[in-house]
């Protein structure tokens, strides 16, 4: 009994730490900043690489393996509309799970602010902030309508005494782990058939149809042999 009230306590604190929602808050002053959050615990994300850095050299380039690959070993195995049947069946599944999973994020906050610099040409500085506007509010316009949002701001404004274009943007996403996890469950369950199909070996393949293996061959010999017997023993004790 003990047992039992000490897995459900761990399936209840597993269940617990899953629906606490993971953070990614992103924002550009002058640079791009990237920070992820789980509950109090805030994990700043570098995307610059420091100076200095020395870059891995690239790994030599794998042995080619002689002999059929995986793929026509495959499309072998079940035929070009099989193996396109189960990509299918396998692309939906992904689909499926891929648009479910993206009604669970969560826009908690959008924040746009753009300038632009029209210092130099005040008529071709106007043309651009009406194009840059149109573009900026229909996008966001469609964003807000995939992932709503309570706290959002977007302005575009021209400044006509500089001639620096400026950028401040910052935004959070959320998404419960529950989510992510339900949905990769379902996208890999979805590909066990497609991964059985391309891991499968031809030593274990079916015999196709129209043809016969050496076994069943040897069987059928046998039954022929053994029906002449007994029709020679008949013959004799006739």
């Amino acid at each position: 009994m003990l047992a039992l009230y000490i897995l459900g306590g761990v399936l209840l604190a597993l269940l617990i730490l899953l629906l606490v929602p993971v953070r990614a808050e992103v924002a550009f002053h002058e640079a791009f900043q990237l920070t992820i959050g789980y509950g109090p615990l805030r994990f700043p994300i570098p995307l610059e690489g420091g100076e200095g850095a020395e870059t891995p050299e690239a790994p030599p380039p794998p042995e080619k393996k002689e002999g059929p690959g995986r793929l026509k070993l495959a499309l072998r195995r079940a035929g070009f509309w099989g193996f396109l049947q189960s990509l299918a069946d396998f692309i939906g599944t992904a689909a499926q799970a891929t648009g479910k999973l993206l009604g669970h994020f969560k826009l908690k906050r959008f924040d746009l602010y753009l300038r632009l610099g029209g210092a130099e040409d005040a008529a071709a500085a106007a043309v651009r902030y009406g194009q840059v506007s149109g573009a900026v509010y229909s996008a966001c316009g469609l964003l807000f309508s995939l992932l709503p949002c309570k706290e959002k701001g977007v302005a575009v404004d021209l400044d006509y005494s500089t001639l620096e274009n400026t950028v401040d943007f910052s935004a959070c996403l959320s998404l419960r782990p529950l989510f992510a996890l339900a949905a990769g469950a379902r996208v890999l369950i979805g590909a066990l058939p497609l991964f059985r199909l391309l891991r499968g070996r031809p030593g274990k393949d079916a015999p196709q149809k129209g043809g016969e293996g050496p076994a069943r061959q040897g069987k059928r010999k046998r039954g022929k042999a053994q029906d002449k017997n007994m029709e020679k023993e008949r013959d004799v004790s006739v």
